[in-house]
């Protein structure tokens, strides 16, 4: 079991402790200013228990960024189910075979190709433990 005190994936304090890992990685900077502008690439998760979720990740000249909101027209929008991208990372987690996530990526391929660099490189520096939600469905209240 995960501790209490280990953040929730993609919640507000994990998105800040990947932001200071990624600030502090030069390495990540670099990559991302190689980029030579500045770009979004948002996943709009449907379905998710509040409704939609947007992360968006902001590539540019001072690095690389996580936010949990939606800009108004992304350079890429990667849209997917938050039911089925979570049973995916469940199974990731759990070192079992993940079902396929279908997603829907809007933008042009080339740039897709190019944030998708950058991005597996701030995977990998600021990939941390996280608290993923629950799938289970909830109880029925007691009558």
């Amino acid at each position: 079991m995960i501790p209490l005190d280990i953040p929730g994936f993609m919640s507000p304090a994990h998105v800040d402790r990947m932001n200071q890992l990624l600030a502090d990685s030069a390495e990540v900077r670099a990559a991302a200013a190689e980029l030579g502008g500045t770009y979004t690439m948002t996943y709009r998760l449907d379905g998710a228990p509040n409704g939609t979720e947007y992360w968006t990740t902001v590539f540019g000249p001072a690095g690389l960024r996580f936010e949990l909101t939606a800009p108004p027209s992304p350079d890429v929008l990667v849209r997917a189910d938050w039911t089925a991208t979570m049973s995916a990372l469940h199974a990731q987690q759990d070192g079992r075979d993940a079902q396929p996530i279908h997603e829907e990526t809007t933008g042009d391929e080339t740039l897709v190709k190019r944030l998708h660099h950058v991005l597996a490189l701030g995977r990998r520096v600021a990939t941390i433990q996280t608290r993923l939600p629950d799938l289970t469905e909830p109880s029925p209240p007691p009558r």
